[in-house]
């Protein structure tokens, strides 16, 4: 509005003055006519005075029009720093947004797997106290029925009257047997079956071994079948000499080899049971007997994979095989965990990714961010170029290509 207002003045001006020189130029004037200096005089103060103030306005024109620009160019520079501070602020929110977001998810998939690890770890500790717990019972049992298996073997001679037929001596072999493994596996089901049917024949002579004690697989079984040798025992007792005592215990060996020998054809049966039986005898004299006199039917049983147990090893070879179990089954657990490791670890792997990915994007920003921080600078540096310049062209220029260069900022950031 000023502008044009000078404008109007000056035009205004240049039209007296126009009109001065053309009615000076219209009154040609003999040398002795006096020029109506009066007039001229009155004319030349009225342009003095609409140049002095055609000056003062351009003057106040002027200095109006810079403190326009001046304000103008702060409100841009407030504009684009505050435009430049929400976007900042929009950024970080978002990425503060997105690492606690992905944080919490981490740590509650790191908290369920640690619940999982710790109650697989919890049932694996209470299985396995428990299974000690059972051991130690089963000790204090076999400790106790020792000390009655002990009481019972103490007379041989009452037992030799008590045993003189083979039916009854079968019997008491059974009995011993069966009272050894009640003692170790109590009433615990599914362990193991006296009176096991292991082939079933036509003529009724069925295959049965006295006992069987279930196994993991691949062994599934193992037999045990009680054998007492008593009468070729004690015969050897009566002998006269020592001649006629060798012969009866060579008979005695003899004896014996051939229980094995009926133990490992009918209780060893390949793929059905445990590449060895046991043969129970149901008297500790006899079974010491053997493994100091009889070194030639140890070796005969160890190559037919025939075991020799007593009323006292009996026990501890049970409570191996219960052992073996209870490893197995510790086993399964143990390959639960492995699984629930994978899958711990799987989860692990994704999430590597998506840290990957969060490291590549946070990346992305850092560099926009200094980008950004540059182009800020060279604006600060344009609008400090601008305060002292007082082209209006420049500072259009100015303003145009520093909007230009916001919105192509802004757009790469976006990508």
């Amino acid at each position: 509005m000023e502008i044009a207002t000078i404008i109007l003045s000056s035009i205004s001006l240049l039209v007296v003055i126009g009109l001065l020189f053309v009615i000076v130029k219209r009154k040609p004037q003999p040398v002795e006519t006096k020029v109506d200096l009066k007039e001229i005089g009155a004319l030349q103060k009225q342009i003095e005075f609409l140049s002095t103030q055609i000056k003062g306005d351009i003057e106040l024109a002027v200095v109006k029009e810079m403190a326009k620009l001046a304000d103008q160019s702060i409100k841009n520079s407030e504009l684009n720093n505050e435009k430049l501070e929400r976007f900042q602020k929009a950024i970080a929110d978002s990425l503060n947004t997105r690492f606690d977001a992905l944080n919490k998810q981490m740590e509650d998939k790191i908290a369920i797997i640690n619940q999982k690890v710790d109650e697989k770890l919890s049932e694996g500790f209470k299985s396995t106290n428990e299974s000690m717990a059972q051991v130690r019972e089963r000790l204090q049992a076999i400790d106790a029925a020792q000390k009655n298996i002990e009481n019972l073997s103490k007379d041989v001679v009452s037992l030799k009257q008590v045993l003189e037929g083979n039916q009854t001596r079968g019997q008491y072999g059974e009995y011993q047997l069966s009272m050894v493994l009640h003692n170790v596996f109590g009433d615990t089901e599914g362990c193991y079956q006296e009176q096991y049917t292991l082939k079933k024949v036509k003529d009724g002579d069925d295959v049965r071994a006295d006992a069987v004690v279930f196994m993991p697989e691949p062994n599934k079984m193992i037999c045990i079948d009680s054998k007492f040798p008593f009468s070729d025992y004690a015969k050897m007792f009566d002998a006269q000499s020592e001649e006629e005592k060798a012969g009866l215990t060579k008979e005695f060996s003899n004896a014996v080899k051939k229980h094995i020998t009926t133990i490992k054809d009918k209780y060893i049966v390949e793929g059905k049971t445990a590449p060895e039986a046991l043969m129970f005898i149901p008297n500790d004299g006899v079974f010491a007997f053997i493994h100091h006199n009889c070194r030639d039917v140890i070796d005969y049983a160890r190559e037919k994979k025939v075991i020799l147990t007593s009323p006292s090893t009996m026990p501890a070879i049970l409570v191996t095989i219960n052992m073996v179990k209870i490893q197995v089954e510790r086993a399964k657990n143990v390959e639960e965990i492995n699984r629930q490791l994978k899958r711990l670890s799987k989860d692990f792997e994704m999430f590597a990714r998506e840290w990957d990915k969060f490291s590549d994007d946070l990346e992305k920003t850092t560099r926009s961010r200094e980008k950004l921080d540059t182009r800020v600078n060279k604006i600060n540096t344009k609008f400090d170029a601008i305060r002292g310049n007082d082209k209006l062209t420049e500072l259009e220029e100015v303003e145009s290509e520093t909007y230009a260069e916001l919105t192509g900022e802004e757009n790469e950031i976006k990508q």
